[in-house]
């Protein structure tokens, strides 16, 4: 197909022609290709040319062919010289359709696009350098642009020019046949190649003109001790706020400066160096480190799961507080060495134009990774909570295609539509390799569960980046499940109901290695260093062997325990036994103890079941109110399941006795234990929670029609005789109401322009409101006059003396004028109301009550 959006286009179209676009292939291979289409000369940016974007998609055997605006054209081509050229793309690969030539006119601003591209897109390959490109002159700016020489041309012909390298961005110099030396200028801004072609004489301003730097400049730094962040369930649960996941960032740091060309600061590469990429420009640089992180299970404490924490560091360390003294920005070595030592560390590089994401680098520190189905499950059910009905129903809307006077669209072509316009771009993406010792307990057909089992996922290098998020999130997938493949055999033996094999023979590798490291390391800082290390490596040794038999053990008998109480049948004995498990010991005895008793129990239960089981069953017939036959069904499962339970229940009692004793061993001697949770869950009760100004508009402040509450300020009411209740007060555009929080009810009203507020200067949390009532008095008429207010007088006197000069002499001499006297102010009467509020709450709320006032009074500019 060719394009053009000139009005009266050559006939007879063929390529090369100036008022049509090159060729675009149909291809379903090629579902996303920049067109350069000819139009009229833009007089703001120069360019000839209309960048559009063609997608191609099948559906049900139709093809459909969109066109819509390119928001990123990949290159932008700027002819300064008074030649005509060509350009071509040298394409390392055999193409699967014809590339052709770019006819370059005199003077002229083009968009391109490379076959390099569209031929690529959306693949998420590794880092693939661009493909140069090669000039010549051409007599004829409508030559017909073919991938090669045409036939008619004359053996004449001008030769292509050396090779372009438009990688590297900066100015080259390429000698072009038949014209000279011809200054090439590559920039890279925001993922748009733009190149400048310049003869030898302007190419100090064209390089100056677009080489020119930008005076915005942003920098700043944030350093947070603490920061935690919580998810809520407040849906579900009718009585108040249930918190289920809380992530909480130890020592957050976050700076932002300017990342010049040469600059180390463009992201973190291998090792926490930094990765330089060139010709960025001053671009915006993002970081953040955090020296902890960790992501609680909230339910831990209310609900039967296995583990506390989900995400943490692999090796928890005390970390000291930030004081003045204690700062990592004082110094350039200490922010240095404090970035190094960070457990998460991302950096983000962003486009000084528009401030897009331009490369993005992960790096993360060796982690722990806990997870367990039935969580899983159940985050996963609560999340459709969160989604509104409206957002999963299909749009009673018309079709975006209708409105366009088209034919009706599929409704997954139109979804498609928008992923293809605006693909992801990124020049690159970079993710350290990752280190996880992931624990994993998955209630299947059987209880397995794995135990510490080594994860390493390698370097994820990617860029330059056009694709779209579905085909990243695919690589991404690939990538890490062949690494989880590639150590399947670990997982394998990792397993609990093997005795975690891998995790022993790990752990005598590191006990056996550290017991001829530290003596070597000794060894080479003197006798005394020696002797200490042999002293710590064999104490390392006998402590991992320990360690790693004592947990291989510990863990088989805990499958082996719950596995058994899985097959016994009995749902009240297996719910029982689970939540006695979580009370894991502290100590041998406290494992003796718990784990005798637990035998004891599975031994009773055994035997009692025999005649509990077929009872519950015939019970719960009864309730149901089942026939003879279903009854009688009923009391034969039970009695089955009784008979099994005599085998299960004492096997697994005994295997709970094994681990039981095990975990107070390893407990007791700080071998093994689970990372707690930094907080406790804070769960609000809906009882406690504060009202929202929008139910004061609905059940309170409707008799004022269209009611508009400013500010609702929650405070203390202070009576008369001291005595103190909670209220709260609302400030409307004419009123300020004082309301009840314990009744629920409002108690005053205030007019807005009579009454004054003001904070206590001796007391700042104390606000006070005076109101000023004028005393009335009765209108006394008599023969002898009228009392008038001062300002009604006044108005009487310039309406007579106005009135006056229209009247004759004779007239207004009879005019007796009615003894007139102004009346005295009545007396004012003063109350003040005083309430108790948060000093910077107060000073707000009087800042608003002055604004709305002044509005009402018209004063100033409202």
């Amino acid at each position: 197909m060719m394009f053009s959006c000139l009005p009266t286009p050559d006939p007879g179209p063929v390529a090369g022609s100036g008022s049509w676009s090159l060729p675009a292939p149909i291809r379903p291979d090629f579902p996303r290709q920049s067109v350069a289409v000819p139009g009229e000369i833009c007089s703001s940016s120069g360019l000839s040319t209309r960048a559009l974007v063609m997608t191609y998609q099948e559906h049900l055997g139709i093809t459909y062919v969109t066109l819509n605006e390119d928001p990123c054209p990949h290159m932008v081509i700027h002819n300064q010289t008074p030649l005509s050229m060509l350009l071509r793309e040298n394409v390392k690969e055999p193409p699967r359709t014809e590339v052709y030539c770019r006819p370059l006119p005199a003077n002229s601003s083009l968009h391109h696009g490379l076959y390099h591209h569209f031929s690529s897109f959306p693949d998420c390959r590794q880092r693939e350098p661009l493909p140069t490109v090669q000039l010549k002159t051409s007599p004829d700016p409508n030559t017909a642009p073919g991938s090669g020489p045409q036939p008619g041309d004359p053996q004449t012909s001008p030769e292509w020019s050396d090779p372009v390298d438009i990688n590297c961005p900066g100015t080259q110099v390429v000698f072009l046949p038949g014209f000279g030396c011809l200054y090439i200028d590559v920039v890279h801004q925001g993922g748009t190649v733009i190149l400048t072609l310049a003869p030898e004489g302007s190419v100090d301003s064209v390089m100056s003109l677009h080489n020119r730097t930008s005076n915005r400049k942003l920098a700043f730094r944030v350093l947070l001790s603490e920061a935690s962040v919580s998810l809520s369930d407040d849906i579900t649960s009718r009585s108040g706020s249930v918190e289920l996941l809380r992530l909480t960032l130890s020592k957050l740091l976050l700076n932002l400066c300017p990342a010049r060309l040469g600059d180390s600061g463009t992201g973190l590469g291998e090792g926490g160096r930094r990765l330089v990429t060139a010709g960025m420009g001053e671009a915006c640089l993002v970081e953040v480190h955090c020296a902890s992180l960790q992501v609680d299970n909230q339910l831990y404490n209310r609900a039967s799961f296995h583990f506390p924490v989900l995400l943490c560091q692999e090796q928890s360390v005390e970390l000291p507080l930030w004081t003045s003294d204690a700062n990592p920005t004082t110094s350039l070595q200490a922010l240095e060495e404090f970035k190094a030592s960070c457990f998460l560390q991302l950096g983000l590089t962003l486009d000084r134009e528009d401030y897009s994401v331009d490369q993005l680098t992960f790096h993360i520190k060796p982690a722990r990774l806990y997870l367990e189905d039935t969580f899983v499950y159940y985050i996963k059910t609560l999340f459709h909570t969160y989604i509104p009905d409206s957002a999963l129903a299909p749009s009673p809307g018309p079709n975006l295609s209708e409105s366009y006077g088209g034919p009706l669209l599929p409704e997954t072509v139109l979804q498609s539509i928008p992923a293809l316009v605006h693909p992801l771009r990124l020049q690159r993406l970079v993710i350290q390799p990752v280190n996880v010792l992931v624990s994993v307990h998955a209630s299947l057909k059987l209880y397995i569960a794995s135990d510490h089992t080594p994860l390493s996922f390698s370097l994820f290098d990617r860029g330059p980046l056009c694709t779209t998020a579905r085909q990243l999130i695919h690589a991404l997938t690939m990538h890490y499940a062949a690494g989880a493949l590639f150590r399947a055999g670990w997982v394998v033996g990792s397993l609990d109901l093997l005795g975690s094999p891998a995790s022993l023979v790990r752990s005598i590798g590191n006990g056996v290695a550290d017991f001829f490291r530290l003596p070597y390391e000794g060894l080479t800082r003197g006798p005394g260093a020696f002797v200490s290390g042999v002293s710590r490596g064999t104490t390392s040794f006998v402590k991992h062997i320990s360690k790693g038999t004592l947990t291989s053990i510990t863990n088989l008998a805990t499958s082996l325990a719950r596995n058994m109480d899985r097959l016994s049948l009995d749902e009240e004995h297996y719910t029982r036994q689970e939540e006695w498990r979580r009370q894991l010991p502290e100590s041998l005895g406290d494992g003796l103890r718990q784990g005798l008793s637990r035998l004891g129990i599975s031994l009773l239960g055994a035997i009692a079941g025999i005649v509990d089981q077929p009872m519950q069953n015939f019970q719960r017939g009864s309730e149901m109110q089942s026939s003879a036959s279903s009854k009688a069904k009923g009391v034969i499962s039970g009695v089955g399941k009784g008979i099994v339970g005599v085998f299960t229940k004492p096997i697994g009692g005994a295997a709970e006795l094994v681990s039981q004793t095990g975990y107070g061993i390893l407990h007791g001697a700080g071998l093994w234990q689970l990372p707690k949770q930094l907080y406790l869950p804070a769960d609000q009760k809906s009882a406690l929670a504060p009202n929202s100004h929008v139910k004061y508009v609905w059940k309170m402040l409707q008799s004022l029609g269209r009611p508009e509450v400013h500010m609702s300020l929650e405070v203390v009411i202070v009576s008369g005789s001291g005595q103190e209740h909670a209220g709260c007060l609302l400030l409307t555009g004419e009123v300020v109401f004082v309301v009840s929080l314990s009744e629920d009810t409002q108690q005053q009203a205030f007019p807005i322009t009579e009454v004054a507020c003001q904070q206590d200067p001796h007391h700042l949390g104390a606000l006070t409101l005076t109101l000023q009532q004028q005393r009335l008095t009765n209108d006394v008429e008599g023969d002898s006059g009228r009392e008038l207010s001062e300002q009604q007088y006044g108005r009487l006197v310039d309406y007579v003396t106005r009135a006056s000069a229209f009247l004759s002499p004779s007239a207004s001499s009879l005019q007796q004028a009615p003894p007139i006297t102004p009346a005295e102010p009545p007396p004012a009467v003063t109350k003040t109301y005083r309430y108790l509020v948060d000093p910077a709450h107060a000073a707000v709320f009087v800042s608003k009550f002055t604004m709305v006032k002044n509005k009402a009074l018209r004063i100033g500019f409202h």
